[in-house]
């Protein structure tokens, strides 16, 4: 009797946490679609949007192998998943593609929250749901156009999956799940390829410990098939506008911004580039050999490299204002904002910000971002084999994209698109303080 009666508490319990499920992500849905109707054309540009805007343009003029340079050298495939939002309505695409963003990313973030309600973690569905609703730097980047928010949605998608087919039996809904969370890191892989390695690494943690060795190697193949496609298409439209079997040709240029005898790693260089030659009979450097070189002056600099690669591992975790702040987020909506930009407007305020109080507020921030996200890591996986699991797949798209980010640039917009993840790890490492602090008062 007294089983029952828990019972009817927790499903009574359970309707009414997933009531915030609906709520949170549709209020903030709401929010954007005002403030999206009341700034210019329904959109900002991200960082690289301009870029991506040149790309969406060509593609719209010239077709899908538009020769603009821009949609060789940046991944094209943001840009293609751009092109038919231009095509419907050129006047409009701006408001459209805010419209979509910000809709898929209130829909992944219920759908992500209630599987996590479903779970052995479900204490967390409702500080998750919170976290990733209002926070204000990635919520808002669905309304730029900017490839950040639709990954960390994507990756919203792949771990509700995880959570949702765990322990499940392998059936028809079982492999239409792999081939589901599969196609949403190829889609991550169209807008930003690095993270072909991560989904590589994802699916085969995932098989592994939720499969048989016979049943993880074909979802294994079938994954890296789908995985695949994406990267292949913009490949094959390399290969036709300028001859050449690559994804993108930035990576060497990107990995040259972070090297050098007097930089500090970020994406504002200071002094002589590492030294690259072209090899006869070439004139000029191309991508990999720009790589190589890169590759080569950290083997021969061995003490600078780990110095940089201190600074870029800092970048990474920066803040996005202030006198530590490192990276590529001028244009983060937040910052129109932000309280501590505010203050810096008048001298005074200007002073604390840029002074001793701004950098140990700043440092602070660092530190507590890394110690909360591995302290919610320690946190999850004490709720059992599932739980586990999940934590280390939560785990491992941040820690691959900030040793990414060691071996390119130091820069804390390379934490955006898993920061869905991290933030899911940090409210636990909250909870367990507040949980903590409260049994020893």
């Amino acid at each position: 009797m007294g089983k029952k009666i828990g019972q009817v508490k927790e499903a009574n319990s359970d309707k009414k946490i997933l009531r915030y499920l609906i709520v949170f992500p549709l209020l903030a849905w709401l929010v954007k679609m005002i403030i999206m109707f009341n700034i210019q054309a329904g959109g900002w540009l991200g960082a690289d949007g301009e870029n991506y805007i040149a790309g969406v343009d060509a593609l719209m003029i010239n077709g899908f192998f538009a020769e603009e340079p821009k949609l060789s050298y940046w991944p094209a495939g943001y840009p293609l998943m751009l092109w038919p939002i231009g095509e419907i309505s050129p006047s409009k695409f701006l408001y459209m593609a805010s419209f979509i963003q910000s809709t898929f990313y209130a829909y992944a973030t219920y759908f992500l929250t209630r599987q996590i309600l479903k779970s052995t973690i479900k204490y967390l569905a409702f500080t998750v749901s919170l976290l990733i609703s209002f926070n204000p730097t990635l919520s808002l980047s669905s309304l730029a156009i900017g490839y950040e928010a639709p990954i960390a949605a994507c990756f919203m998608m792949i771990i509700a999956l995880v959570i949702k087919n765990y322990g499940a039996d392998i059936d028809r809904k079982y492999w239409i799940s792999v081939i589901g969370i599969a196609a949403w890191f190829a889609i991550s892989i169209f807008m930003q390829p690095r993270f072909l390695l991560i989904g590589f690494l994802f699916v085969l943690i995932w098989a592994l410990k939720t499969s048989s060795k016979k049943v993880a190697s074909a979802v294994l193949i079938s994954s890296s098939i789908v995985m695949s496609i994406t990267p292949a298409i913009m490949i094959y439209r390399n290969i036709n506008v300028i001859d050449q079997a690559k994804i993108s040709t930035n990576l060497g240029v990107t990995m040259a911004i972070g090297a050098g005898d007097e930089t500090t790693g970020g994406y504002a260089r200071k002094g002589p580039v590492v030294p690259c030659e072209p090899i006869p009979p070439a004139t000029s450097v191309n991508d990999d050999q720009q790589v190589k070189c890169v590759i080569d002056w950290y083997l021969a600099n061995p003490s600078k490299a780990v110095k940089l690669a201190f600074n870029k591992a800092q970048f990474f975790w920066s803040p996005w204002s202030g006198p530590k702040a490192e990276g590529t987020m001028a244009r983060n909506p937040w910052l129109k904002i932000s309280p501590a930009k505010s203050i810096t407007k008048n001298v005074d305020g200007a002073r604390l910000v840029t002074g001793p109080v701004g950098v140990t507020i700043s440092y602070l921030w660092i530190l507590g971002q890394i110690f909360f996200l591995f302290w919610g890591y320690q946190a999850i996986r004490k709720f059992g084999d599932q739980a586990k699991l999940v934590a280390n797949l939560l785990l491992l798209p941040i820690v691959l994209s900030w040793l990414i980010s060691i071996g390119t640039i130091g820069d804390h917009r390379f934490r955006i698109p898993t920061m869905s993840l991290s933030l899911i790890l940090q409210g636990a490492g909250l909870l367990a303080l507040r949980k903590k602090y409260v049994k020893a008062l």
